[in-house]
C-alpha cells in the first residue's frame, strides 16, 4: 500500500505548502506519527505514506486521526501568525 499526499496553497495554482508541511510533518512526530515528506522544490510538499501490510484497521484509524489534528494545528498555527 502506498498513497501519496500533497499539501498545496491553493487547489488551482498547486504551489507546494512547504511551511504546513513542516509544522504538520513535526506535530505528528510529537503525537507519535512518523511521517516522511519530500520538500524538494520538484516534488513540492509531498507525503509518501506506506505502512507496513501486517497495519491493522485501528492502526490506520489511529494513524488518519493523528494527521488530521496535526493539518488542523497547522492550519490554526499559520492563521494566527497571519
Amino acid at each position: 500500500m502506498l498513497l501519496g499526499v500533497e499539501l498545496v496553497k491553493d487547489r488551482e495554482s498547486r504551489e507546494a505548502d512547504h511551511e504546513l508541511g513542516a509544522i504538520t510533518t513535526e506535530r505528528c512526530f510529537q503525537l507519535g506519527l512518523s511521517t516522511n515528506i519530500r520538500r524538494r522544490k520538484e516534488r513540492g510538499a509531498v507525503w509518501r505514506i506506506a505502512p507496513p501490510l501486517t497495519v491493522s484497521r485501528d492502526e490506520i484509524d489511529r494513524g488518519i486521526a493523528i494527521l488530521d489534528d496535526a493539518l488542523a494545528f497547522g492550519l490554526d498555527k499559520i492563521a494566527a501568525s497571519s
